[in-house]
């Protein structure tokens, strides 16, 4: 019985981190998925600044009395500029969680290790102890035998 409910906490011990371990590695991917999309969404800001601003110049070479369309255009440009810094604030944080998640998965880790060791310790304990109930068995029934003779 005792031997059962050793075992028992040992198991509890190691399911706890190891579920730990799940949650910060299904975290660290949907953050890592959420890094890919900014970059995409980044990329293609970056591709349609620059479209524009090949535009705006050659707007401005073409057309010198559209100051109307012009000024519409550079607030479409200041625009774009706003959500390119906006989205680089997102990828900033995003990196700020994947670290933070892999010092979690980390400590997670740590802890797995260390528990392992525990119930390394403990089985050799149980054994141990298996080992001098036999002992006592023996020794019992030796003792029987030389009563009973």
């Amino acid at each position: 019985m005792m031997k059962q409910i050793v075992i028992f906490t040992c198991l509890v011990a190691l399911v706890f981190p190891l579920a730990l371990t799940g949650c910060c590695r299904v975290e660290m991917a949907t953050l890592q998925e959420e890094l890919k999309q900014t970059k995409v969404e980044r990329d293609d800001l970056k591709s349609k600044l620059e479209t524009g601003m090949k535009t705006r110049g050659q707007a401005q070479g073409q057309v010198l009395g559209l100051t109307g369309s012009l000024s519409e255009f550079q607030k479409q440009i200041d625009a774009f500029v706003s959500f390119r810094e906006e989205l680089q604030k997102r990828e900033d944080e995003l990196a700020r969680l994947r670290q933070a998640a892999l010092a979690e998965a980390k400590t997670a880790q740590e802890r797995m290790d260390k528990l392992g060791t525990q119930l390394q310790a403990e089985t050799e304990r149980v054994v141990q102890l298996q080992s001098q109930l036999k002992q006592a068995q023996t020794a019992i029934v030796d003792l029987q035998d030389k009563l009973i003779d």
